[in-house]
């Protein structure tokens, strides 16, 4: 910065903000061609070569001619105008210029919505993450950077409304009113999408930018601040954190009048607050986070408690009436059981890569001794304690050969099993739509627990329940799992621990909302043999016999 810090010793009546290369100057029309000057003549030796030609003075009509005479007095040429400039990604200058730079934006921004909505007629969640994580951003930077621009923002917002948001969720634009629209606008946290009202965010993030900014302003126009780094950190953080207080309290106040008009729309609600985490990865087929245009859409009208589009009349398995209840439930042709194999082959993948795949056991018996049980079956007397012949029948019936999902070395504690089982709920049954969700995966929890945990504590194992909800809600146990391999993925990977925490959520997350397009559009008809020559490896020795002959 020695460029900078010379041109504020010798023209220090004029304000010069840098931004980069970016330089400007504020100040009357003599120091303003001073730090021009300046800059043509001592920038070349630290390689800053400004363009006269390129540089735009803004001043007032009245002032311009006086200006002109400044400039031309040390010899310089430039363009100046009086309506106003593009300044780093805002404007500078008249009302009626600003009017028309900001129209013009606005209607960029419109075509780009409305190109947007057509692809997420087949692609929605690429046009849902370009819109949340790219596209709004550009308008929020000139809303931060520019004042009074909400009453602009109006034509976007109603393009926003009535063609992006229908062809991402795949409904009427009639059938989004205002209640819907805000629920929308509230962050993924607070059972929204992040879809942002754009008249709504002006006024809040100009705010914002300015409390964020008060401190470096300050120390600019102020020759007794001297600017320290860390403090402009500090105040600015403390204002974005003041400012993100302020928007989830008022995302809160509608989701409380929300629940106080309907308590099954309240549960939903919380439901949707803990569950989105897959709604903030990019879609990328390497890491497995896309989804196809159904298996995105079905969720995200899932979330919101519409019916999944072109959903079957009737279920091709049981021939009951198909509901998205039924759907989820129904294990008639092994749907239900590979969505249960697809999340446990997504924790051990996980568990694999974070410590060993030499350490993670594919469906650990929970009960070790099939042994014991094959000699008391056989009224060994060695087979359990004492010789009584109905003791050892007892203790056979207590040992059986059920298997947890997953078994990791080391998980929990070092050198020992950890035994894991996985179940994955509906929350929003018949029998369940009265109870908090919390509770219910509780209940399961305990189940398991009561069912597994002693047998696995006498062999010196760890015993852990995977409970999740159909929507992608974990229950304490799997939440304090997903920790505990977040911690493995850090230590092996070098990544922070909060990183790798949303990485498992997400993974897992994903596992579970992949297979409700599964089991609500899959076909449950399955392949009978029709005449089984051959049905087992026996069968088959005696076809090879056949083929010698």
């Amino acid at each position: 910065m020695p460029l900078a810090e010379k041109m504020a010793e010798e023209v220090p009546g004029a304000l010069q903000p840098w931004y980069a290369d970016d330089s400007a100057s504020c100040g009357t029309a003599l120091d303003n061609a001073k730090c021009l000057e300046f800059l043509i003549r001592e920038g070349p030796k630290y390689g800053y070569h400004p363009v006269p030609a390129k540089s735009w003075y803004i001043c007032k009509a009245e002032d311009e001619e006086d200006a002109r005479l400044a400039f031309s007095s040390l010899g310089l040429q430039i363009n100046f105008t009086n309506e106003g400039k593009r300044y780093l990604g805002g404007f500078i200058g008249s009302g009626e210029g600003k009017k028309i730079w900001l129209e013009e934006m606005v209607e960029k921004w419109v075509a780009a919505v409305e190109t947007l909505a057509i692809v997420a007629e087949k692609y929605p969640q690429t046009a849902y993450v370009g819109f949340t994580i790219s596209l709004q951003n550009e308008w929020q930077y000139v809303q931060r950077v520019v004042s009074d621009t909400a009453s602009f923002f109006a034509p976007l917002e109603q393009v926003i409304r009535n063609k992006f948001i229908p062809a991402l969720i795949g409904i009427a634009a009639s059938e989004v009113d205002g209640e819907l629209r805000s629920l929308l606008s509230h962050s993924v946290k607070k059972s929204g999408l992040a879809i942002r009202n754009p008249v709504d965010t002006a006024e809040h993030v100009h705010e914002t930018s300015k409390a964020a900014t008060s401190y470096l302003v300050r120390s600019m126009i102020d020759s007794n601040v001297e600017f320290d780094i860390k403090e402009h950190r500090s105040s600015a953080t403390e204002e974005c954190a003041r400012a993100r207080q302020k928007r989830l309290k008022r995302e809160q106040e509608l989701l409380d009048e929300r629940s106080q008009r309907s308590h099954a729309v309240g549960r939903r609600d919380e439901r949707n607050k803990q569950n989105g985490c897959w709604l903030t990865v990019i879609p990328l087929r390497v890491n497995g986070t896309d989804l196809s245009a159904n298996e995105f859409r079905d969720n995200i009208r899932l979330r919101y408690n519409f019916a999944p589009l072109d959903m079957p009349q009737h279920c091709d398995g049981c021939g009951a009436k198909m509901t998205v209840e039924h759907a989820l439930q129904c294990k008639v042709g092994g749907l239900v059981h590979a969505r249960h194999d697809d999340v446990a082959d997504e924790f051990r993948d996980m568990c694999g890569q974070a410590l060993s795949f030499s350490k993670v056991e594919r469906e650990p018996r929970i009960y070790s001794g099939v042994s014991q049980r094959n000699r008391a079956e056989r009224g060994d007397a060695n087979a359990a304690d004492g010789s009584n012949p109905q003791n050892n029948n007892t203790a056979a019936n207590n040992i059986t050969e059920e298997r947890g999902d997953a078994g990791c070395q080391g998980f929990w504690n070092h050198r020992r099993m950890a035994v894991f089982d996985v179940r994955i709920t509906d929350t929003d049954s018949r029998s369940n739509r009265n109870k908090d969700p919390d509770k219910i995966l509780a209940q399961h929890e305990k189940e398991k627990k009561n069912k597994y945990l002693r047998p696995c504590l006498e062999q010196r194992r760890d015993f852990t329940p995977l409970v999740y909800s159909v929507d992608g809600l974990a229950g304490r146990e799997a939440r304090a799992a997903e920790k505990r391999l977040a911690y493995h993925l850090s230590a092996k990977w070098k990544k922070d621990y909060p990183t790798m925490v949303h990485y498992v959520k997400v993974r897992m997350a994903l596992s579970v909302v992949k297979a409700n397009s599964l089991l609500i559009r899959g076909s449950r008809e399955r392949q009978r043999p029709r005449r089984p020559y051959i049905s087992d490896r026996f069968a088959m020795y005696d076809w090879q016999t056949w083929s010698e002959w």
